[in-house]
């Protein structure tokens, strides 16, 4: 008889881009705040649903996630990748990796160690000691890497001593090996993993909503983040794009890989926007001297999320198999453009309601 360990932790909760709509739960796109929101539910940590209604259909928001993304930084952020590349996506490169991770935990109110990979000849299997002592203990553990593009999943069990890992991971669609449950089982999962969040005890909170509202503020004053283009530069970069002539005369795949990334990003930026503006409004309840400034700021934000449908409208929306054919048009790009430009009007009035709000005199954008 086989005397390998095996655990798997019951019932942590599915994270994933399929995830919308499965249990009436909003989209959420971004791995990180809803894998540590997953994590966090499950060591009972009672955070609040929403019912909002959009589509002809009510939806179940997820506050917890909402929270993190706020708190880290995330939802104030816009990134390009200089290259094309749809890693600009991954908007924990809004900050330092690990600042955005710290920003979370610091909010949420939670010791954590960050595991990241050094030279050490033995590393392998202390992360895995580390992996098997954490679920042992009744607690996932936080991954970056593991299947597909290096962002966050989590790790919810472990098979045959930990040689073999099990989670939720938002690309798992691109493994082939899983539990009856959905959640996938990774052999060999070390060299395709690269840091690992081990969650720790509770602590009181040490990240107050002023100090996120500082930080918000600086993203999108920032020019540049982890080689890419960021906040108002990004806005740019995107437009110049999207004004590329080439775009008319490039062949089928070259056009439908741009239209890709243009419309990744549409999407990325209204969820980013949308569930940051229900943030701010969370803030409300910490901050209520400023009541007012954070609800215009949620509302220029919400109507950021409202002008990306928009402009994913002026193609034949977001369903259209056939949109990338039309953004050969370079009349429906001038349209994509003045959105763009009037969202990009939006963020600069939220940049200028938070600088009065934090007292901070900087030069005008």
């Amino acid at each position: 008889m086989s005397n390998m360990k095996r655990k798997v932790l019951e019932n942590v909760m599915e994270v994933g881009f399929h995830t919308a709509g499965k249990d009436n739960r909003c989209p959420e796109s971004f791995p990180f705040p809803a894998c540590l929101a997953s994590a966090l539910r499950y060591v009972g940590e009672d955070y609040p649903w929403q019912t909002i209604k959009a589509h002809d259909q009510e939806w179940k928001l997820n506050m917890a996630n909402v929270e993190f993304l706020g708190a880290s930084g995330m939802a104030f952020g816009l990134l390009w990748s200089k290259e094309h590349c749809m890693s600009c996506m991954d908007l924990t490169q809004i900050n330092s990796h690990n600042e955005t991770i710290h920003n979370a935990f610091n909010w949420a109110g939670y010791k954590m160690d960050i595991l990241e990979k050094t030279e050490t000849s033995d590393e392998e299997l202390i992360w895995k000691e580390k992996i098997i002592e954490t679920i042992d203990q009744n607690v996932p553990v936080l991954a970056f890497g593991v299947i597909g593009p290096p962002e966050c999943c989590i790790i919810t069990g472990y098979d045959e001593s930990g040689e073999v890992i099990i989670g939720w991971n938002y690309f798992q669609n691109e493994h082939d090996d899983f539990e009856a449950t959905g959640q996938f089982r990774k052999r060999n999962w070390y060299n395709d993993t690269w840091k690992l969040v081990i969650i720790k005890e509770k602590i009181e909170p040490s990240l107050t909503s002023k100090q996120i509202l500082k930080n918000g503020l600086d993203i999108m004053r920032k020019e540049e983040s982890d080689g890419y283009y960021a906040g108002f530069k990004a806005y740019d970069a995107w437009i110049n794009f999207l004004k590329n002539k080439d775009i008319e005369t490039l062949d089928d795949k070259q056009v439908k890989e741009m239209h890709s990334l243009h419309s990744a990003l549409v999407g990325s930026y209204a969820e980013a926007r949308s569930w940051g503006g229900s943030f701010l409004e969370r803030l409300t309840y910490f901050e209520p001297e400023i009541n007012d400034e954070l609800l215009e700021c949620s509302k220029k934000f919400k109507d950021i999320h409202d002008l990306m449908w928009e402009i994913w409208g002026v193609l034949g929306g977001y369903w259209d198999k056939e949109a990338w054919l039309k953004f050969r048009e370079s009349d429906l790009r001038e349209k994509i453009i003045s959105i763009l430009e009037q969202a990009k009007k939006k963020d600069k009035e939220v940049v200028s309601v938070l600088e009065i709000v934090l007292n901070i005199n900087m030069k005008n954008v």
